[in-house]
């Protein structure tokens, strides 16, 4: 099972008035256990005022770059982006767990594709890696970004952007979208939806179609831009998509699975050891009882999006209220996010070994 490990802030510096870059030096001894592919997170962790916070960024640099980079936005009330953004400083170290996540590219030298981003804010960090891998590794392949942010001011990552551009002229094409700002084109102003996407696709696409897509952003946003893009003609398959923050609870919503959930004795089996305790029914997930009983599983979003949680069920049954972190083949796989399951069985046997 994945550990977090103290990593030093070798770098910190504005990317905008409200986001930051951060690099992590990885000590040589830790390189093999934090490569990592291009779209991948880090869990991160900090205390502040006896608190434990947990959250999850992605990595903005290449493989193969160290130190590591992430890119924070900062959130109103955000208790980690604001601490990140205002207290922490170069040579303070934080706790990190090793990369994870299934929104990654993997290049080949030999390919010769298309590929699309459609990236919303701060979605911006991961594809901005995945791009610029795909750019190095695969000489004769091309991407085109679309951008949405609400003004320019406000764009992540513009200068490196521009960089990547200058770099591969014929290779990389760009196109902002900014909300609220005033646009000469009316194609470069308002949200990335689906009227928009099929708006670009028609402008920039024609007669080049699209072999993979690449999508990151808010939820509603992601929803909107991969059904556009499996409309105009995509396989399903071939847009991989990855959201930030918590996804917003709708009226309606319901848990994947309808079971009535169960008291269970719990075994978990992590790095070789086995742990036990009991839920109840009124447990909300197994990460929360389990630390009722004082045995910390690993998390971070809590809100079925990152993955850390992610283990893999070997004798009984649980229902996930939510999954936006596991690939369907993960699910018939016997995988489960533990931050979102509880018990449909009177035993319960996860493991946290299994990957």
């Amino acid at each position: 099972m994945k550990q977090y490990h103290p990593l030093t802030v070798a770098a910190k510096r504005p990317e905008t008035r409200d986001s930051v870059r951060i690099a992590l030096e990885v000590p040589a001894e830790l390189q093999d256990e934090f490569s990592f592919q291009a779209g991948q997170h880090l869990p991160v962790s900090v205390k502040r005022d006896g608190k434990t916070l947990r959250r999850t960024y992605s990595i903005c640099s290449v493989p193969g770059d160290w130190p590591l980079e992430i890119g924070v936005r900062v959130q109103a009330g955000g208790a980690f982006s604001e601490y990140a953004a205002d207290e922490l400083a170069v040579g303070d170290e934080i706790l990190v767990m090793p990369p994870g996540g299934q929104f990654h590219a993997e290049p080949d030298a030999g390919k010769a594709k298309t590929y699309l981003g459609f990236a919303a804010g701060s979605g911006i960090t991961p594809v901005l890696s995945i791009m610029a891998t795909i750019l190095r590794d695969e000489p004769d392949s091309r991407f085109a970004l679309f951008y949405g942010n609400r003004r320019q001011s406000t764009t992540m990552f513009i200068d490196e952007l521009f960089a990547l551009k200058n770099r591969y002229p014929d290779r990389l094409q760009l196109q902002f979208v900014f909300s609220q700002e005033d646009q000469e084109f009316p194609i470069a102003a308002g949200r990335l939806d689906a009227d928009k996407v099929r708006d670009l696709y028609t402008a920039f696409c024609r007669g080049t179609p699209a072999d993979e897509a690449f999508v990151c952003g808010p939820d509603t946003m992601i929803d909107a831009v991969s059904a556009a893009l499996v409309e105009l003609g995509l396989p399903p398959e071939a847009v991989h998509s990855e959201r930030f923050g918590v996804p917003r609870k709708t009226k309606g919503s319901a848990p994947e699975k309808a079971a009535e959930t169960t008291g269970a004795a719990v075994t978990v089996v992590m790095d070789g050891h086995r742990k036990h305790f009991d839920m109840d029914p009124s447990d909300d997930n197994v990460v929360d009882a389990a630390a009722e009983h004082g045995i910390e599983l690993p998390y971070s979003c809590k809100g079925g999006v990152c993955a850390t949680c992610r283990c893999h069920v070997r004798e009984g049954e649980v229902v996930m209220a939510t999954n936006y972190g596991l690939e369907p083949w993960e699910v018939e796989a016997g995988f489960v996010l533990a931050c979102q399951s509880r018990p449909v069985s009177a035993e319960l046997v996860l493991d946290y070994d299994k990957t």
